[in-house]
């Protein structure tokens, strides 16, 4: 309830201010496990993804960002749940993986951090990993305009247009597994993005 009514009125807040549009929205999947996998150039990326679908999201967030009690307890209030950005956070992957073994929602940058340039960068294999191991399906997305609303190191927003481009779900073998496997996963869903990009209209 909560995380709805927050979406809701932020993303109202957004179509004002950062004229925020959709495209593709109706390509999200109404049930089913699910990854989201949006490029990453700006913290307000994880909001953006949340307005893009239909859906309620769960993401991973820095653990520094819950030292904080009262911004840490809202976080958690939005499904965010704590990531070590130091290594293989192995109990925030499981969690990711146990909730979309229920069918849940999973947003994930497949670059694993923000894009210092705009361009879209290497991604990891940790989104492999998760599809693989759950049979999530995955859904690229690609946000466009929240780098020159909030650049890195910007301390307030600039009311740039923001559109978000939301591709056609990935389906994804249960049954390989393997480190290549896991990559070869990653580097289809940057693809997919690089081609939203390419065809944004």
């Amino acid at each position: 309830m909560v995380y709805f009514i927050s979406r809701n009125i932020l993303k109202a807040l957004f179509k004002i201010f950062f004229r925020l549009r959709i495209v593709g929205f109706e390509n999200c999947p109404k049930n089913g496990p699910l990854i989201i996998a949006p490029n990453h150039t700006s913290f307000l990326d994880p909001l953006i993804a949340g307005f893009a679908v239909p859906r309620e999201l769960n993401f991973m967030a820095r653990n520094d960002l819950f030292r904080n009690r009262i911004f840490g307890n809202i976080l958690k209030l939005v499904n965010a749940f704590p990531l070590k950005r130091e290594g293989a956070d192995v109990g925030a992957m499981r969690l990711a993986i146990d909730k979309l073994c229920m069918g849940k929602a999973v947003l994930i940058f497949p670059e694993g951090t923000r894009s210092k340039d705009g361009s879209l960068g290497t991604p990891r294999a940790g989104i492999g990993f998760l599809a693989a191991s759950s049979g999530a399906n995955i859904l690229p997305c690609y946000i466009k305009g929240s780098r020159e609303s909030l650049p890195k190191g910007a301390m307030f927003p600039r009311f740039k247009k923001i559109t978000v481009y939301v591709g056609k779900p990935l389906k994804i073998d249960k049954n390989s597994s393997g480190k290549e496997y896991y990559m070869q996963i990653a580097k289809d869903t940057m693809a997919e993005i690089n081609f939203l990009k390419n065809n944004e209209n």
